[in-house]
């Protein structure tokens, strides 16, 4: 009965090893001098959007666009406009939860950055909240003038 019990308990263990060991390669992005700013599930944005920030009062507005009224929003950051832009992408409304989003390449060519964005659509048989959600991402990234994000969709690992 013990060696059962102790079998059991070690499946388990390993089983829990894997989910976090999956889950830990579905980071936030960041790399190739992109720096993840905020992320999250709940925004005001109710469409899919993706948007390049070159000064303060364009962050401003983008800020209270996103998160106006709403209690647990993210600080805004601080960002030194003189060298960087402010990166945000907004999946807008999805039916459900676990979606992530994040920038995953960033690259520079000559006046042109380009952005790769990533989305995580929730695997089949996953659990997650079945409130809708509108997940976003913020990242800060070097100025450049002009911005071609790409959108690469991927799905989670079907879970149980």
């Amino acid at each position: 009965m013990k060696s059962t019990f102790l079998t059991k308990s070690l499946a388990a263990a390993a089983v829990c090893a894997l989910l976090l060991a999956g889950c830990a390669g579905m980071g936030g992005g960041g790399g190739n001098g992109v720096e993840p700013l905020s992320m999250g599930n709940y925004s005001n944005i109710k469409d899919e959007q993706y948007k390049d920030v070159h000064n303060q009062a364009d962050l401003d507005a983008l800020w209270k666009q996103a998160f106006a009224n709403m209690s647990g929003a993210p600080d805004k950051p601080t960002v030194d406009f003189s060298k960087n832009m402010v990166l945000a992408m907004f999946l807008g409304d999805q039916k459900h939860g676990g979606y992530l989003v994040r920038f995953t390449d960033f690259s520079v060519t000559g006046d042109t950055a380009n952005v790769t964005v990533e989305v995580i659509i929730p695997g089949t048989n996953c659990r997650y909240p079945s409130r809708a959600s509108n997940p976003f991402a913020f990242a800060l990234a070097p100025a450049a003038k002009q911005v071609n994000f790409n959108v690469v969709q991927r799905n989670a690992p079907q879970c149980g």
